[in-house]
């Protein structure tokens, strides 16, 4: 983590630097590109050294991706590939940043204060995902709506919003305020949350003395109020902080100010709304033709997937359970023949939209065999 810590802070002093009317150097303002050069067994590492070399200004010019030891041009796929591992190693890599809630399939702010104490981690974060946005890359980032109104400068603290990051506590509270009787001698609560330090439970004071001041009927109201402000503000506000400012290292300027929090969220993450008759109709073919019988098959088998079975056929495809902006009208499906028919599975390369399989000539061995495929395929999302 320390490695993690020193190339964000020598990022944050370039960024102050260039901020305060410093040159960047002419090798740096003669390069067309940025540049980043990775390493597979050490790719956040890497990758946040290559970050922190450059300067904001640097880091707006169009981005390319070696990954080292490797051959292969960026042409599009090596730059999606590396922000689906990015995302992947920084959500779930053991870094302990984002806690997931299985209820609503988002992440959320650590509240353990070893995480909140890492704010150079969540810059690198925020970083990472402004750097998508200027590069056009969707991610498959699971976090609730909440967090796009908070970046444009729009908190909010109420139970509503608390249901898109713990609804199971949304509803204890909700409960607690609707309770008919006597609330102290029921609950037994204090003005006190539950937290964690270096992953060893701790309590937390909502307010100095909170942890012996009983929560009553006439102030169950004002230890709500305080509990959610503490999981959706106060209690993660280093994290965010840091993370915004990551974020609009590159992305901010007037035109942020004239999207709304869900037009941000598509920014990022893309539409949520699946048109597969749009995708069926940009789709390209290698080794196939589109009167094909094994891709007839295909098609019928995908238009009477359900929604969560065509999330799953995304996510398998392209990385990614949303549609591009504009819809998936705007996504360049491939499907390969990967040989004649067999009982093989279907595989992808994420990086470049591209779905193989064999010439299968029954469709219900597509069916079988594409099932499988996408709903055994383990992957960042897919939890």
């Amino acid at each position: 983590m320390w490695l993690l810590w020193s190339a964000v802070a020598r990022l944050c002093t370039a960024h102050l630097h260039t901020s305060a009317g410093g040159q960047v150097a002419a090798a740096d303002a003669a390069a067309p590109f940025l540049v980043l050069r990775v390493r597979r067994a050490s790719l956040v590492e890497d990758a946040l050294e290559s970050l922190a070399g450059n300067t904001p200004l640097s880091l707006l010019k169009p981005l390319r991706v070696v990954f080292v030891g490797e051959e292969g041009i960026d042409e599009g796929g090596l730059r999606k590939e590396l922000f689906q591992l990015l995302i992947e190693a920084l959500f779930t890599g053991g870094y302990g940043l984002f806690v997931w809630n299985e209820e609503v399939r988002c992440f959320w702010f650590s509240r353990d204060s070893l995480a909140q104490e890492g704010a150079a981690d969540y810059l690198l974060v925020g970083l990472v995902v402004g750097l998508a946005i200027h590069n056009g890359i969707i991610l498959d980032l699971k976090v609730p709506t909440l967090l796009f109104s908070q970046v444009l400068g729009e908190p909010s603290a109420s139970l509503e919003s608390l249901k898109q990051v713990d609804p199971e506590l949304a509803r204890g509270l909700a409960q607690l305020l609707e309770f008919d009787g006597d609330v102290e001698v029921t609950f037994m609560a204090t003005f006190t949350v539950a937290a964690t330090a270096c992953g060893e439970p701790k309590t937390v004071e909502l307010l100095p003395g909170g942890a012996d001041r009983p929560v009553t009927n006439e102030s169950r109201e004002e230890y709500v109020r305080l509990v959610v402000e503490h999981i959706l503000l106060t209690g993660v506000r280093p994290a965010f902080d840091a993370f915004r400012r990551g974020l609009l290292t590159l992305c901010d300027g007037p035109a942020l100010s004239f999207l709304s929090p869900e037009e941000l969220e598509e920014l990022v993450c893309g539409t949520p709304h699946l048109d597969f008759a749009a995708l069926q109709a940009n789709t390209r073919y290698d080794g196939f033709r589109e009167t094909d019988v094994t891709v007839k098959h295909f098609w019928e088998v995908v238009h009477a997937y359900s929604t969560d079975e065509k999330r799953a056929l995304l996510a398998f495809a392209t990385g990614c359970d949303r549609a591009p902006v504009g819809g998936l009208g705007k996504l360049k499906l491939i499907l390969q023949k990967s040989g004649p028919d067999s009982m093989a599975l279907p595989h992808s390369h994420t990086c470049f939209n591209l779905l193989a399989m064999p010439a299968y000539t029954s469709r219900g061995k597509m069916r079988d065999r594409l099932g499988i495929a996408i709903h055994n395929a383990k992957g960042f999302g897919l939890q």
